[in-house]
């Protein structure tokens, strides 16, 4: 209970081995579904990093919209050298939000499966 108890916020990580498996796309799906259907009204998804355009890509495809930025949000691995500090540079991060009443009442994850898409 509470002032946001309305927004379901969540955050997924996938397995590295079965990336590319479309398992994320599928949790991001069933989110929604099961957001909507245990009656929140909205549904955020914070620190969704801007380096990580599979995950960025996923959350738009399904409708969220980013609506934040946090600039030099994390320490990530692989990050690229800050000429200027010789550390590597700190990941922007994204927030992004859906409107759950928006969602059809009979939106079916599995449709975002559809090959074709």
């Amino acid at each position: 209970p509470g002032r946001c108890s309305h927004v379901a916020n969540g955050g997924f990580i996938v397995d590295p081995r079965v990336r590319g498996s479309r398992v994320g796309t599928l949790m991001g799906a069933c989110f929604k579904r099961y957001a909507k259907d245990l009656g929140y009204k909205a549904a955020y998804f914070n620190l969704v990093f801007e380096s990580n355009q599979v995950s960025v890509k996923l959350w738009e495809s399904l409708g969220f919209e980013r609506v934040a930025v946090i600039p030099k949000a994390a320490k990530l691995e692989g990050m690229p050298i800050d000429p200027e500090t010789g550390e590597p540079k700190l990941d922007a991060a994204f927030g992004y939000h859906i409107d759950l009443d928006k969602v059809p009442e009979d939106y079916d994850p599995l449709d975002e499966l559809d090959p074709l898409t």
